[in-house]
This record gives structure tokens, sequence and C-alpha cells, in this order.
């Protein structure tokens, strides 16, 4: 059986979800690279959204930011600013 981290399964809720959560996963460990994700965290980007990836690193780093809160859509082929 696979383990799935804790992080993973938020990275799959706010992907799911196709919104913005209120979590900041940089610099935090994952086991998907090349997959996209949406979050929004008042340390992140002035407290707006923004796009995260799985790094061939297995960390997630920061992609780009939003221009609000919730402009940020993840979708099953990727993420992106709304």
């Amino acid at each position: 059986m696979k383990f799935i981290s804790l992080t993973s399964m938020i990275v799959s809720v706010a992907v799911m979800a196709g919104v913005a959560t209120a979590y900041n996963p940089i610099g935090q460990s994952c086991d998907t690279p090349g997959g996209y994700g949406c979050a929004q965290d008042a340390s992140v980007n002035s407290g707006n959204a923004f796009i995260y990836e799985c790094a061939s690193t297995d960390e997630f780093v920061y992609v780009a930011g939003c221009s609000c809160s919730t402009c940020c859509e993840a979708t099953t082929s990727g993420a992106y600013c709304t």
C-alpha cells in the first residue's frame, strides 16, 4: 500500500475544489512532480492567490502570483490565474 502524505491530500483537495485555499505549501515536500495547485496565504504574494508546482526536487515551489485572493483555479491540466 502506498503512503499518501497529508500534504498530498491537501493538494488534492485544493485541486478538486478548483480554487485557492488558505495554505502555504512552498518549501514543503511533495510526491507528484509536475503537479500544479492554487493557494492563498497572507505571507505570500501580498495575500493574493498564487500558483505552485511540485518540482522534480520533490518540493513545492512558487510559480506565479495572481492579482486577488480568489483569482486562481486549479484543473486536472494545471493551474491558472483568473
